[in-house]
């Protein structure tokens, strides 16, 4: 199948779409920065999904993935003027706004057959920095919205991942203070985070496998609990 996913130069995005290619599916990837896979199968294309006007001319995806995203330190958010944008609404236009323009230009078009959205359990639970939170709970509303139109129209499948921690390189800072891993870990209760291979298997079973399940936030958290009073990420 024919396979768009933002965010594949590192972390859950590039995991991904190793898995898919492995799969052999054709896949292509979005990124602000350059491509990070060497497969002929793999098309990378340089771009900011938070300015449609970058976004390539791509035809007939039929599995769109949603995954670019950023988070800016709740410190930054009254750093602005009075007047001025602030550094923290940058989660919203690429989380929430980039998930919009990607969505609008490939998934309505008769071949699409699943959007997927990488979404947080912070949409679910209220904890990390308020824009962050914000961003992915918007992700969670405006999948809803996309599983209506997508089911009405092509009779396609839209969900959202709800992921808790995952072994990612930008959190390697946490993940490397002993002090810091250790307060995670007191609020998750299966006591670990995903691997970017086990996000990206999730990504597969609900994109390829699901078919039926559809207009869901799944929680993929470990059971993380309410950490907003040890965060950490500062």
């Amino acid at each position: 199948m024919k396979v768009l996913i933002t965010g594949t130069s590192r972390g859950i995005g590039k995991a991904s779409a190793l898995k898919f290619l492995k799969e052999n599916h054709e896949v292509f990837g979005l990124d602000v920065e350059e491509g990070t896979i060497d497969n002929p199968s793999y098309h990378h294309f340089v771009c900011d999904v938070s300015k449609a006007q970058t976004l390539p001319e791509i035809c007939d995806v039929e599995i769109l993935v949603s995954n670019a995203g950023i988070q800016t330190a709740a410190k930054t958010l009254n750093s602005g003027s009075c007047y001025g944008e602030t550094p923290a609404l940058r989660d919203i236009e690429v989380n929430l706004l980039g998930a919009i323009n990607v969505t609008e230009k490939y998934a309505f078009q008769s071949s699409i057959k699943s959007v997927l959205f990488n979404a947080s359990v912070s949409a679910l639970n209220g904890n990390e920095f308020p824009s962050y939170v914000a961003s992915k709970a918007g992700v969670v509303g405006y999948m809803k919205h996309v599983a209506i139109r997508l089911a009405n129209e092509f009779k396609a499948t839209s969900n959202a991942l709800c992921f808790g921690g995952v072994m990612t390189e930008l959190n390697q800072p946490v993940m490397q203070d002993k002090s810091l891993w250790n307060k995670i870990m007191d609020v998750t209760p299966l006591k670990k985070w995903a691997s970017v291979e086990e996000a990206a298997e999730w990504v597969y079973f609900m994109t390829v496998v699901n078919t039926f399940c559809t207009g869901q936030a799944i929680d993929v958290s470990g059971g993380e609990r309410n950490c907003l009073d040890l965060f950490v990420w500062e």
